[in-house]
């Protein structure tokens, strides 16, 4: 039997040629070891990133004693794995070098007969400087990357936010960032298993293709288990000469199939791979979980230009989602329990899409794990970003390296809807003016367009996984980039630009998968980091400042709120006041593309998450407490959406987006209202809108109502949509900007009741109450909804399970700890 033994535990760490050392278990990386003993200030707080970046200046060693058996030393193929070492290092066994790495996201493996010995053997891996190799790199030959970075760190395969980002500190960090183990095959091993899938009519035929390392096995069986757990297919392989692959077909008949989320279910098959040796004992397994399912990209030609368009099982999916970038800027602290979070929020919001971004790492294969179970579609960048490089051959040989391991471990999962080469080279290329430097655009091209491509060719065919070679791109070859008639495009006029949000609507994009509008994160977020007793708690401080990484961030929200609140008397009302206007922000984009639905077929915000407390355009801060932006998100991307269209304020447009797989069959309500949310005039229809389209639902005219120089400012439309009696979407629009109108004081009162797993608050108002924000003093929560209207003495009910809260509490603690804030 093939064994695998783990070397994770008993590590030590120590600075090169110093004494002191430090125990530490894998994960582990010179800043968290060195947190954990608290013998340095917690980089995140106030401004102590600046002392912490030097800190990788020094090489650091990385040392385990292990035990090794008799087996382990005479089997001629024991070797060393390591899932991921952080970056430039060399390894040792006993004093013996083994090999140097350089690749943060590559999996290195090394023979160790000879070398390993029975009993007691030492590891060492000693790291270089990340901060000295890549300054050393650059002063030979630089290469352009972006401004808020450490110079040079497209010189090393590692994550290049680490170096810093427009959201993220320069914490270089080094270590043994993945698993460690001692893996002895004595009769043989499965390296990898890869399943290829062909659809007809209530089949599927499945293609088993293994790569095994032989030595003595007869014969490999492949098992599929439904998701009931019945057999559903098996065969028997015979292994034969010194064949290195070995392919079987299996046929599975009424398939379950699996589908994005919001359009079917998520059924997974298991499949197990079992390696007998001479004895018909098992030598080795390998389990895996599929979805059987069709999952491609449409380039379809049609009036608007190509269409750009995730297909499940034949149905067009309007993709809705945001950009995930790493949990944490320390990446050694990142856990299967903190992502599993992120991602049920995620589908929470009725996310059916994920982007991850290409300046960060790959990610485990438990994010992955979830997609599967959830219907989450991964568009997967490969770990490239904002940055030129030099083919050298050293550089080609571990690109190639990289692409594979990374391709060979992802390939199988049903949530793999997309490989993308890059994030924005290439459209950085056309559009930022970069300087000339011909050899590394020729390298350009020969990395993405040539030798990625191959790697997936051999293992990941395109007609098994689309590959997109640039976000944004139109295809590729520098041929416009940022087209808004093919491709994917990323939109920055809003912000970066100081366009006003209304030009979003100035574009029809075929799928927009960057957009994004910063806002502070919560208060309590802001006291993890900031110290409000020493003047922190004001935007222009020099902490804020060092949490902004956006060039002019702080003064680009200002600029924004200024155009459409009133000034924010003090810091808390600016933290709510910045969430707000992000929140209306993403909310007019996305309702802009769903209602153009078939043109535009996919939405991803720039970002879920954020890698350390900082302001950012997060829609989930660091500490996972959800911005306006996610309750928005939970509305914007529900599956049945209103919306309003008021390009024309006297004469607004509601529109309803179906994104079911049946007809919308229910009525469309619209109420126009003063400022004391008195009803002015109402009407409601009966429509019927058919599944995986948006349709003009209702045409209004106000102009009379809206006659007066003042009305605008003094009347609001609310609208909603029920089905079966249930209302499944609602909104609200101002036909002034919110600063121009006549809020009354609502007086919002509450009561709370609760049950045995939820406290249930009801609010009513005096007024109309927009935007109406709940939040814990101290401690934390989910709510069912939030940043809600209240029109006046028309009960509004939210519920909190208590589960999602951070500590019991009674209801009279829960009342003490409610905030509530409004427009």
């Amino acid at each position: 039997m093939s064994t695998t033994v783990s070397l994770n535990d008993n590590w030590k760490m120590k600075k090169a040629g110093s004494q002191e050392s430090f125990d530490c278990k894998v994960p582990c990386s010179v800043y968290k070891t060195l947190l954990d003993y608290k013998k340095i200030p917690d980089p995140y707080y106030r401004e102590n990133e600046y002392i912490s970046t030097q800190i990788c200046d020094d090489d650091y060693d990385f040392e385990t004693t292990f035990t090794a058996d008799k087996t382990a030393v005479e089997c001629e193929h024991t070797v060393l794995h390591f899932d991921g070492i952080d970056t430039i290092a060399n390894v040792c066994l006993n004093g013996i070098h083994l090999g140097r790495v350089n690749n943060m996201h590559r999996v290195w493996e090394f023979p160790v007969h000879g070398i390993i010995k029975e009993g007691d053997n030492t590891l060492t891996v000693k790291i270089t400087s990340p901060n000295r190799y890549i300054k050393e790199m650059d002063e030979k030959r630089h290469l352009w990357g972006v401004d808020s970075t450490m110079t040079g760190y497209t010189h090393i395969r590692k994550a290049h936010c680490m170096f810093g980002w427009d959201w993220g500190p320069m914490l270089p960090d080094m270590g043994i960032w993945r698993s460690v183990s001692l893996i002895v095959p004595v009769a043989g091993r499965i390296l990898d298993v890869y399943y290829s899938q062909k659809h007809t009519e209530n089949k599927v035929t499945l293609k088993a293709l293994l790569h095994i390392e032989n030595h003595g096995c007869k014969k490999a069986m492949v098992e599929i288990s439904d998701p009931q757990g019945n057999i559903a297919a098996k065969a028997d392989i015979s292994l034969e000469g010194s064949a290195e692959y070995y392919e079987t077909e299996l046929v599975i008949n009424d398939p379950q199939l699996w589908w994005v989320n919001g359009y079917g279910e998520q059924p997974l098959y298991s499949c197990a791979v079992t390696l007998y040796d001479e004895n018909d004992a098992c030598a080795d397994k390998n389990t895996q979980r599929i979805g059987l399912r069709t999952l491609t990209v449409s380039r379809e030609k049609d009036q608007w230009g190509e269409e750009f368009c995730f297909i499940n099982n034949g149905v067009k999916i309007f993709a809705m989602g945001a950009n995930y970038i790493p949990e944490d800027q320390i990446v050694t602290r990142c856990n299967e329990e903190k992502t599993r979070k992120l991602l049920a929020d995620c589908k929470a919001a009725n996310y059916n899409f994920i982007r991850v971004w290409g300046g960060g790492y790959y990610p485990d294969e438990y994010f992955y794990d979830y997609c599967d179970e959830n219907g989450i579609i991964v568009w997967q960048d490969f770990m490239f970003a904002c940055s030129a490089y030099l083919l050298t051959e050293e550089f080609e040989e571990t690109v190639r390296g990289e692409v594979r391991d990374n391709v060979i471990r992802l390939r199988n999962h049903p949530s793999l809807g997309l490989w993308c080469g890059n994030n924005e080279i290439e459209s950085a290329w056309e559009y930022w003016g970069l300087p000339e430097d011909e050899e590394a655009k020729r390298d350009y091209l020969i990395i993405f367009e040539d030798i990625i491509p191959q790697v997936l060719k051999a293992y990941d065919p395109c007609e098994n996984t689309f590959y997109w070679p640039s976000s944004p791109s139109s295809g590729g070859g520098f041929k416009d980039a940022s087209s808004n008639h093919a491709g994917d495009m990323h939109y920055w006029d809003v912000w970066h630009n100081f366009k006003p949000i209304e030009a979003f609507r100035e574009f029809y994009y075929r799928f927009c998968s960057e957009y994004g509008f910063e806002s502070l994160p919560d208060i309590k977020t802001c006291r993890a980091f900031a110290d409000e007793t020493k003047g922190d708690f004001d935007l222009c401080s020099p902490v804020m400042a060092a949490h902004q990484k956006c060039v002019q961030g702080n003064e680009k929200i200002m600029y924004y709120l200024a155009q459409m609140v009133r000034y924010p008397y003090d810091f808390k009302q600016l933290i709510y006041s910045s969430q707000l206007v992000q929140a209306d922000c993403i909310r007019s984009n996305v309702e802009h593309m769903r209602r153009a639905r078939g043109r535009c077929m996919g939405s991803a915000y720039w970002q879920v998450n954020d890698s350390n407390p900082v302001i950012s355009w997060s829609s989930i801060d660091y500490f996972g407490r959800w911005k306006g932006l996610h309750y928005y998100a939970k509305r914007f991307y529900a599956p049945c959406l209103i919306s309003c269209d008021d390009t024309d304020r006297k004469k607004p447009v509601l529109n309803i987006s179906n994104e079911r797989m049946t007809a919308f069959e229910g009525i469309v309500k619209w109420t126009l209202r003063n400022n004391k949310a008195e009803i002015l005039q109402r009407g409601e229809k009966s429509v019927s809108v058919p599944a995986l389209t948006a349709q003009n639902v209702l045409d209004i005219d106000l102009s009379d109502e809206l006659k007066n120089r003042t009305d605008p400012r003094e009347k609001y439309l609310e609208y909603s949509i029920m089905e079966n009696g249930k209302v499944l979407s609602f909104g609200t629009t101002l036909f002034v900007r919110p600063k121009e109108f006549t809020f009354l004081e609502p007086a919002i009162t509450y009561g709370i009741s609760e049950s045995e797993d939820k406290f249930a608050l009801t609010f009513c108002a005096e007024n109309y109450a927009k935007s109406v924000c709940l939040s814990l003093k101290t401690a934390d929560c989910v709510f069912s909804d939030n940043w809600f209207d209240i029109h006046g003495k028309e009960p509004v009910t939210i519920m909190i399970d208590k589960a999602s809260l951070s500590r019991k509490m009674t209801v009279q603690e829960l009342s003490g700890e409610l905030e509530i804030m409004h427009n």
